[in-house]
């Protein structure tokens, strides 16, 4: 690794050939097709990878529920015959809810026969990120809904204060992410980042190079990172690791 010497707070090493990778949680958006205790089928605007997890919450004034489901089918959605506002929302997909606990059955049931019944009302669903949005349960209505969709991406240079990663998105200054790396010997470290910069990559067309913040970290991961950085000093200066 090289070091990458500037007038930043902490010093940042050149991790490329290291191939260390981490992954964000974005938010998708999507409209509900149809809601069961078993599953959800959705609009979306991005792919979902079939086999994949994706969590689901949905809130109203009085239940909380948070999902995790599976995506068991994706395909085109043909948008000619749907609303102009929905046109965006290219791929269709059904996901399975896995491992629900009795009481989250009964909840949802609640929640689902509520919102059927009372057609007229209007709930809450949100990702991570917070961002809510409204939606109508109705039979005939494809309400909008907000996905969680992990997204991998490689890190370029790492310090003790952020990290610079190649990212397919154009991601706005100051948006807030809940991400993760795996340092070498599956350590993994949480934290949320904040995006500090971003340009386009001069080396990847459609990529940009993206400065991230380590916010909100929890302290045993700042122990592994000051640790991992702590012998990317040492293996620099020629000292040798165990």
């Amino acid at each position: 690794m090289t070091p990458f010497n500037n007038t930043r707070r902490h010093r940042r090493f050149v991790v490329d050939l290291m191939h260390i990778e981490g992954k964000a949680v974005f938010t998708c958006e999507a409209a509900v097709d149809n809601l069961s205790v078993s599953g959800v089928s959705l609009l979306t605007e991005r792919v979902l990878m079939k086999g994949s997890s994706y969590a689901l919450n949905i809130t109203d004034d009085h239940m909380d529920i948070t999902l995790q489901g599976t995506v068991k089918w994706c395909s085109d959605h043909d948008t000619a015959n749907g609303p102009p506002e929905q046109a965006y929302l290219k791929y269709a997909a059904g996901l399975e809810f896995a491992d629900l606990d009795q009481e989250t059955v009964k909840r949802l049931s609640r929640f689902i026969e509520k919102h059927l019944i009372d057609k007229h009302s209007q709930v809450k669903i949100h990702g991570m990120s917070g961002v809510r949005c409204n939606v109508r349960f109705d039979l005939d209505h494809k309400g909008t809904a907000l996905l969680d969709v992990p997204e991998t991406y490689g890190v370029r240079k790492l310090s003790l204060g952020g990290m610079l990663i190649d990212s397919a998105r154009d991601l706005a200054p100051d948006t807030r992410l809940h991400m993760e790396i795996t340092l070498p010997g599956n350590a993994r470290i949480d934290f949320v980042g904040r995006v500090a910069s971003r340009v386009p990559s001069p080396e990847r067309t459609g990529h940009f190079e993206v400065g991230i913040e380590f916010m909100n970290m929890p302290e045993r991961d700042k122990i592994r990172l000051k640790e991992f950085i702590r012998r990317l000093y040492l293996e620099d200066a020629g000292f040798p690791v165990a």
